[in-house]
């Protein structure tokens, strides 16, 4: 709750100075001199954030106040990671007087007024990560290494969310924003399976040929695809056909269609299911995963795809010889304890929560040496060549979920550079609490 009193008092002053600044101006100061300094990396994820609520928006599974409320709290969470300051643009101005001071005084207080009674009105939201796409659950020893106070710091505010979530929808059950919101603040938290049931009910709810419908229906398809490490199991099957049946071009089912031919090496009927998927799909969605699926599935065929954005001499150069060698192995008291089947997962992760490298083992196979490469990429579109540096975590998965959970045992190396031929020694030698 501080965060949030700390990033509404900042946007106040920045809406103040946005106002007051021009009226302060003296006359023939028309220079502007912008300071920016931003992290490419925030930004970029707020574009994409902000095209997946904008996408949402369309289907009709949010109507525009909530769309106007999710809006502002991404770009309360951009403030919060990028400090942008701006001069006013170049323009002529009068010289200011003793009346530009009272509608500067005036103006404050509107804006002061203003803005608590907007936040009274709508309630103290916390920061939602809206994502629909495949991500790694919250509480994963790899993000908790990287950075756990932030995990820590996290997991009230979505906890809280979820509490007063159900607490409107108890009081207005037939509110599908607010089932929305709860939605993907279950996702965030990685309770995949409450998120599924969620989507459920919203489905049930809306009604089978509604507005929304087929985009609710694609997102239970999708996360219990998920949930199932990504396989696509006869439930998830079903509610990915029925979405197509109500809208043939709705994107999430058809790029989950898409995914389900390419696993199977189908990849003419991948190909097509993207072309697909792009009618409806936003922009980044096309942009981060459709197009480079798309080139991904050319090149399995062998034919000559043209590449989405051309590649610098550097990363061509690089790119192919980016891998990492791991000879993985498990302590001796753990080992002695368990079956010789138990499943381990070994991925390498990157900023956003999608793996580009996994492979998958026994207790068995150990001691074993692997290499995690592009020939390994988890999904089409996330290449372990198109970053600098990875997470590698490996993990005895006691339930056979790819979810971690309470007990699994595991090993994290962080920071590892992807294109220096790096050979890592790593013993499978703790617990998830």
């Amino acid at each position: 709750m501080m965060t949030l009193w700390i990033v509404f008092a900042a946007m106040l002053l920045l809406a103040a100075f946005v106002i007051l600044w021009p009226l302060a101006a003296f006359k023939g100061s028309n220079k502007s001199h912008p300071v920016v300094s931003q992290k490419q990396e925030n930004i970029n994820i707020f574009q994409e954030r902000l095209a997946e609520l904008e996408h949402e928006q369309q289907q009709g599974n949010l109507d525009k106040p909530a769309f106007l409320q999710l809006k502002t709290e991404l770009e309360k969470t951009l403030l919060g990671d990028v400090s942008i300051e701006e001069a006013p643009e170049n323009k002529q101005i009068t010289k200011a007087n003793s009346m530009n001071w009272l509608v500067i005084g005036g103006i404050t207080c509107i804006v002061v007024i203003g803005s608590l009674l907007t936040y009274q009105s709508l309630g103290a939201s916390e920061q939602y990560e809206q994502y629909l796409a495949l991500g790694e659950p919250a509480g994963q020893p790899a993000q908790q290494a990287t950075s756990p106070v932030g995990q820590q710091a996290k997991a009230p505010d979505f906890a809280t969310a979820v509490v007063a979530l159900q607490a409107k929808l108890t009081e207005d059950p037939e509110n599908i924003e607010n089932w929305f919101l709860l939605a993907n603040s279950y996702n965030a938290m990685g309770k995949y399976s409450e998120a599924a049931a969620v989507y459920k009910k919203m489905a049930d709810i809306i009604g089978v040929g509604k507005p929304g419908y087929a985009s609710v229906k694609a997102a239970y398809a999708q996360t219990l695809f998920q949930i199932s490490g990504e396989t696509m199991v006869p439930e998830a099957q079903q509610a990915m056909e029925e979405a197509l049946r109500v809208d043939p071009e709705e994107p999430t089912a058809l790029i989950l269609q898409g995914l389900q031919a390419y696993q199977q090496q189908a990849y003419p009927e991948a190909i097509a299911a993207w072309e697909k998927a792009k009618i409806k799909g936003g922009k980044a969605q096309v942009q981060r995963f459709i197009e480079p699926a798309i080139v991904q599935a050319r090149s399995k065929m062998g034919e000559l795809a043209p590449p989405v954005n051309k590649p610098s001499k550097t990363s061509t150069a690089t790119a192919g010889a980016a891998g990492i060698t791991i000879k993985l192995d498990i302590s001796p008291a753990f080992k002695a304890k368990l079956k010789p089947t138990e499943r381990i997962f070994v991925f390498a992760k990157g900023k956003m929560p999608m793996p580009l490298a996994a492979e998958r083992l026994q207790v068995k196979d150990l001691p074993i040496t692997i290499v995690l490469d592009d020939t390994k990429a988890a999904m089409p579109t996330a290449k372990i060549s198109s970053v600098e540096f990875v997470e590698i975590t490996a993990r005895v998965a006691l339930s056979g979920s790819p979810r971690a959970v309470k007990g699994d045992l595991y090993v994290t190396a962080k920071k590892v550079a992807v294109h220096k031929g790096l050979t890592l020694t790593m013993v499978i030698d703790k617990v998830v609490e």
